[in-house]
């Protein structure tokens, strides 16, 4: 199946899954939703993993599993607290950086380096990222640059768009290991079981605060799995960096929910972002 569309399906679940979650921080302890959320998703991704061909694993999946769990555990925690504390139309943009800091770990691990179309496109959802947030520059021109530390949201997704950087090279790595469904499942379960320690502290606590089981938290699950599902296709058939930069599209569709939604302001002021960021996946696709 073609990349280009696996990685589309996987940005159309991941911007409703993100609004599902958003929805959900309200009522409930982030750390505590972002572990009941990562586990539906594991479920969801075992059952397509059980159903697969038999896997042969090499000596390297389990200790690629053991690192991509932690780092995905602080991921997932770090992802729920920005969500949290920031608007999705300010958070979301941030994971546009991660294309760029693929091209410092992406070299380093898997010898990948974008052909000058891909790059050109990289750089054009990266500069998409600044121009949504543009009203920043009646603070000077590094004003949407100094948005990125001076809010909390921003701040905390930036630093997930770094670790994902890592934990994208890692999963490609696991898929040579395993296969797409198995990996997906596993490296699933494993920040899932990761993210326990984070969320024991309050989870008397915040489990007295659910009201049953939340079905925006086990909808973005659900929408997960399939979006995992789906990136874990595309990576083995481009380069990480591509699959990424498509999967990004998700930021334009999560800042139009943000002000559908949850009714997040100067939408005006970043439209033209997300329309700078389409060229950059269009560049990606054709020329990279």
């Amino acid at each position: 199946m073609n990349w280009f569309f696996l990685s589309l399906v996987t940005a159309t679940t991941q911007a409703v899954k993100d609004t599902f979650l958003k929805s959900a921080m309200g009522r409930t302890d982030p750390t505590l939703a972002m572990l009941l959320y990562s586990s539906v998703a594991a479920a969801f991704l075992w059952v397509f993993a059980i159903g697969s061909p038999e896997v042969v694993f090499a000596p390297a999946f389990w200790p690629l599993l053991l690192i991509g769990g932690a780092f995905g555990g602080i991921t997932f925690w770090l992802y729920g607290l920005a969500l949290n504390r920031g608007d999705l139309s300010l958070a979301l943009p941030m994971l546009a950086f991660t294309p760029l800091f693929l091209l410092i770990t992406s070299p380093l691990t898997l010898d990948e380096f974008p052909r000058p179309g891909g790059l050109v496109g990289i750089a054009l959802v990266a500069v998409g990222a600044y121009v949504l947030n543009l009203r920043e520059r009646r603070h000077g021109i590094f004003g949407p640059i100094k948005a990125l530390v001076t809010n909390t949201g921003t701040r905390l997704m930036l630093l997930v768009a770094v670790v994902w950087s890592i934990g994208a090279n890692l999963d490609k790595l696991g898929l040579q290991a395993s296969s797409p469904a198995v990996w997906a499942a596993s490296i699933y379960t494993a920040s899932a079981l990761a993210l326990i320690p984070f969320a024991a502290r309050r989870l008397r606590r915040s489990v007295g605060e659910l009201p049953g089981f939340p079905f925006a938290i086990a909808t973005a699950g659900l929408l997960e799995g399939i979006g995992l599902f789906c990136q874990m296709h595309a990576l083995p058939l481009t380069q990480v960096s591509y699959v990424i930069a498509v999967k990004r599209l998700s930021i334009i569709l999560g800042v139009l929910l943000g002000a559908v939604v949850f009714h997040e302001q100067d939408l005006a002021h970043r439209l033209p972002g997300a329309a700078v960021m389409v060229v950059g996946v269009f560049f990606i696709a054709v020329f990279g």
